[in-house]
C-alpha cells in the first residue's frame, strides 16, 4: 500500500503581552517586522503595497500587505522560502496577526498558512514548515519584549 505523506499547512502561535492594544498594533502593523533575526518596525505600507525587507543572513524578502484592520488584524504575504523572488501563489504564505484584548494586556495570535501549496518536493515543504514554526516561537518572544519595552520604537 502506498501512503501519501501529508505536509502540515498551518502554523499557529499565540502569546500574552502586557501592553495596550494600541502599543501592540503600532508594532504588528509594520510590514515584515518579523523577517530575519532582528525585528524591523520601520516599514509602513498600505494594503496592496509591497516592501522589501533586507537581511544580512537570509537575503531580501518581499512582503505584501494584504489587510490592515486597526487595531485588531493584520495580514501579509511573503516568500520566506525564496529570498529575492517576486511573490506568487506557489512561493508565498499568508501571515495573519490577530490582537485580542485581555485582562492586563493583549493576546497576539499569529497564523501562517499555505505551506502545502508551495512549489517543491515533500522534503522542501516540510523544511519550510519546520523552519518557520521554530522561527515564530522566537519572533513572538521578540515581539513581546519589544511591546513591553519603553525603548522600542
Amino acid at each position: 500500500m502506498i501512503q501519501d505523506k501529508v505536509v502540515a499547512d498551518i502554523i499557529e502561535k499565540d502569546i500574552f503581552i502586557k501592553a495596550t492594544e494600541e502599543r501592540v498594533w503600532s508594532l504588528v502593523s509594520k510590514a515584515g517586522f518579523w523577517v530575519g533575526e532582528d525585528l524591523h518596525f520601520e516599514h509602513e505600507a498600505a494594503e496592496g503595497q509591497t516592501v522589501t525587507i533586507e537581511t544580512d543572513k537570509w537575503g531580501n524578502f518581499p512582503v505584501r500587505v494584504e489587510s490592515l484592520k486597526p487595531t485588531r488584524y493584520a495580514a501579509y504575504r511573503w516568500a520566506s522560502s525564496v529570498p529575492g523572488a517576486d511573490l506568487s501563489d506557489v512561493n508565498s504564505t499568508l501571515v495573519e496577526f490577530t490582537i485580542v484584548p485581555a485582562s492586563g494586556g493583549v493576546t497576539v495570535k499569529v497564523r501562517e498558512s499555505g505551506f502545502a501549496g508551495l512549489a517543491g518536493d515533500h522534503i522542501f515543504l516540510q523544511q519550510q514548515y519546520e523552519g518557520n514554526d521554530g522561527g515564530w516561537q522566537d519572533q513572538m518572544a521578540n515581539l513581546k519584549r519589544a511591546a513591553e519595552s519603553d525603548t522600542a520604537q
